[in-house]
């Protein structure tokens, strides 16, 4: 196989949630994990992912990638929800995993804190190596989507478990170097920690995609998020009646979320309806024409790591309006895009209609953001740095 790895291992993905027989994916975490996993496997690895069950525990395959779905006395089921993932399920899927014959591997790495949790078990239970990979941080904008007692719970979960998951691991990785270096400045071990930002797959994301037909013919503001408030939507959507004031534009947002009815009220209250539209949720297959066929993408986040709609927005050489948080910025410079402040209704509007009504910038941004990450973020290369990061841990590398 050509660019395998001279050392083949045998790799536990474990998450709570994970990608439908069906190949359907909705989340951006499952996103990631699946394609880094279907990269893995062209390095000559062996790929398994561990997930929730949704329907009933089953085994199935996507292409190289095996799909493993766990379930325990029904528990993973009730929890299933792809547009968000539930506490009830983080705290109750390290038990499935434990329950389950998941000896053999060679690598357990887990995602996020239950998970990584539970991959370090298992790692001492079969005598493998645990990995732990940490998608980023709500650590600065607890308070302002939970109530303060939660918040601040929330706040010492992180400042504990952040940490003590690096001592225990034997690499955790991150996708966004901001809060690497918190996890540093609380006592993790600086030589465990390391940051791998997220990828895209250059043959569906790329600017000669074909455009999808089902947007209006006007200008296009697009955003695929989740609808959760630590996406910002409704900041966005309290950005348009300034923008609209001027502009012939219309918001398109893809996804759900139990944020949802709330962003809808919001609209109508604003008067918004023949300027915003839902589209639900949209199949990750679904996104390169959204992409290609819009002007400008927005990315309103209260935090965010290495976004990965944003660099696939990027790979698609869409110009970007995002807020200046978490990871953006390590990836979305000021000479790729319009960075503006998070939870601002003004600086959105701003950013948005200096884009639009300056076709130039618009296009020197979109190029220059296509060659930032055209080469060193596809999914190849994350999988190299990766499978660099494995053979470290299990004492294999050679670098």
């Amino acid at each position: 196989m050509e660019g395998a790895s001279l050392t083949s291992l045998k790799v536990a993905h474990i998450y709570e949630l994970g990608p439908l027989e069906d190949g359907v994916l909705l989340g951006g975490i499952e996103v990631a994990l699946l394609e880094l996993s279907r990269a893995l496997a062209r390095l000559g690895h062996e790929i398994t992912i561990i997930n929730g069950a949704s329907r009933g525990a089953s085994e199935f395959h996507i292409g190289d990638v095996t799909v493993k779905t766990l379930d325990l006395a029904g528990s993973m089921r009730r929890t299933w929800d792809p547009a968000n993932l539930r506490l009830g399920r983080q705290l109750t899927f390290p038990f499935a995993t434990l329950a389950a014959d998941l000896s053999g591997f060679d690598v357990y790495h887990g995602h996020f804190y239950t998970s990584g949790i539970a991959a370090n078990v298992l790692a001492r239970r079969y005598k493998g190596t645990p990995v732990n990979t940490l998608h980023g941080s709500y650590y600065d904008i607890w308070r302002y989507i939970e109530p303060p007692v939660i918040a601040s719970g929330y706040r010492l979960v992180e400042r504990v478990l952040a940490p003590s998951l690096a001592r225990v691991s034997k690499i955790q990785i991150h996708t966004g170097e901001y809060f690497a270096r918190r996890v540093i400045q609380w006592g993790g071990p600086a030589a465990k920690v390391q940051t791998i930002h997220n990828g895209f797959d250059p043959q569906v994301f790329n600017p000669r995609a074909v455009p999808s037909d089902v947007l209006p013919h006007k200008p296009i503001l697009f955003t695929a998020r989740r609808l959760v408030e630590k996406n910002g939507l409704e900041y966005l959507i309290s950005a348009m009646p300034d923008i609209v004031a001027s502009n012939d534009a219309q918001l398109v947002i893809a996804g759900d979320g139990p944020h949802r009815s709330y962003l809808e009220r919001l609209v109508a209250r604003l008067n918004l309806a023949g300027d915003v539209s839902f589209i639900g949720a949209v199949p990750h297959s679904k996104l390169p024409g959204l992409i290609v066929a819009s002007d400008i993408i927005v990315i309103p986040s209260l935090m965010e790591a290495s976004s990965l709609f944003l660099i696939e927005a990027m790979a698609c050489k869409r110009p970007v309006v995002a807020t200046n948080v978490g990871g953006i910025p390590e990836v979305l410079d000021t000479d790729c895009g319009v960075l503006v402040n998070a939870r601002d209704p003004d600086a959105l509007a701003q950013g948005i209609k200096q884009l639009l009504s300056d076709q130039r910038l618009q296009n020197k941004l979109a190029i220059n953001a296509y060659r930032a990450v055209k080469e060193s973020l596809t999914w190849d290369n994350i999988a190299r740095m990766t499978e660099e990061a494995y053979l470290k841990a299990v004492g294999a590398c050679q670098c």
